[in-house]
C-alpha cells in the first residue's frame, strides 16, 4: 500500500468539514432512533434495544473522532 502525503491545507479543509459531517451523521442516527422508538413493541423492549444501539453507535468514527495529523491518512 502506497502512503499518501497530505498537506496542511488538506488537514485544514478536513477539520473545517468534519463538524458538519458529524452533525449530519448524528441527525441520521437520531431519525433511526425515532423509528426504533415508534415500533409496535413493549416500552421496555424499545428502551433496551435503543440502549444497545446507542452503545454501538457511540464507538463509530462518525460520532467520535480524535484529530491527530499522524494517523490522518487512516481517517
Amino acid at each position: 500500500m502506497q502512503k499518501q502525503e497530505f498537506t496542511k491545507q488538506d488537514l485544514t479543509l478536513f477539520k473545517n468539514k468534519i463538524a458538519g459531517w458529524q452533525e449530519a451523521y448524528i441527525d441520521r442516527l437520531n431519525k433511526e432512533y425515532i423509528e426504533l422508538l415508534s415500533e409496535d413493541a413493549k416500552p421496555s423492549v424499545k428502551f433496551w434495544k435503543l440502549d444497545e444501539r446507542i452503545k454501538e453507535d457511540r464507538k463509530k468514527t462518525g460520532v467520535l473522532l480524535e484529530m491527530n495529523r499522524s494517523p490522518f491518512f487512516i481517517i
